[in-house]
């Protein structure tokens, strides 16, 4: 970098030669570094080259393309913002993430996920607005524990976000079948998978079970209809609270509710 070769490396980039898988490697080296070698990399203007590279016919471009994002998108909020600020890039990266090669898909869910943990609110919200809860839901019934548990920290992230901002991204996972797979994961042979799966669910979900409990009909009762509370504590509290009884008056009916 101090031999300023970072605008030649992106240069290379734009180009098709056989320089250009190498070139593509070293800009990613570069970037895992720290946020200074990383930032040297976007003044260069790499970003301009992403979607030429993420386009390319080959599978290992688009990979070791993802493999930069996923970097640039660990690095500070205002390199996340960069990111997002191309036109078009994570949304095309939201869409490799749910329906590319597996290997295109996983760098892939790294950069939404970075993007979604790393990132502020509003980073959070632009992700969503790309696409990153369909991704991330798409990628909850594979065989790939690591990769689910950077699906489900992501996930949580969205969802804590959500709430922070009074977004109903609940409802977006459930139509993406995500609450179906979250319920799924609870059985996943994984310790880790199973407590992350139930911790969001408790979390974020749970007040749809009390709901649902408050609005059962009355269960049936012999031939009587029950409401949920003991005959022997309303007998009690008649006895207590109601002046009459007790006094020669005569005594309370009770209603049978019978079934037809």
């Amino acid at each position: 970098l101090q031999c300023n070769v970072a605008p030649l490396l992106v240069e290379i980039l734009g180009e098709e030669s056989r320089m250009l898988t190498p070139a593509l490697r070293t800009v990613g080296n570069i970037v895992t570094g720290n946020d200074k070698q990383t930032q040297a990399m976007l003044d260069a203007d790499v970003l301009h080259k992403m979607q030429f590279l993420l386009n390319h016919e080959r599978r290992l471009i688009k990979k070791e393309a993802c493999w930069v994002l996923s970097n640039i998108a660990a690095g500070t909020e205002k390199q996340i913002g960069s990111v997002l600020g191309r036109y078009g890039c994570m949304a095309h990266v939201a869409e490799m993430a749910e329906h590319a090669t597996w290997e295109v898909r996983k760098e892939a869910i790294w950069v939404v996920s970075n993007v979604a943990t790393g990132g502020n609110k509003f980073h959070v919200q632009s992700v969503v607005e790309c696409g990153a809860i369909d991704s991330l839901c798409s990628v909850m019934d594979i065989n790939d524990t690591k990769m689910l548990m950077v699906a489900l920290d992501a996930l949580e992230s969205i969802l804590r976000v959500g709430q922070e901002l009074g977004k109903d991204y609940c409802s977006f996972v459930d139509e993406c079948d995500g609450l179906e797979k979250l319920e799924l994961l609870q059985e996943h042979q994984s310790d880790d998978v199973y407590k992350k799966a139930v911790e969001i669910i408790e979390t974020f979900f749970g007040c749809e079970d009390e709901a649902e409990d408050e609005n059962l009909a009355p269960a049936l009762d012999g031939d009587t209809y029950a409401f949920g509370i003991p005959q022997k504590q309303i007998d009690e509290s008649f006895e207590e609270e109601c002046p009459a009884n007790g006094h020669g008056a005569a005594p309370f009916a009770t209603y049978n509710f019978a079934a037809v």
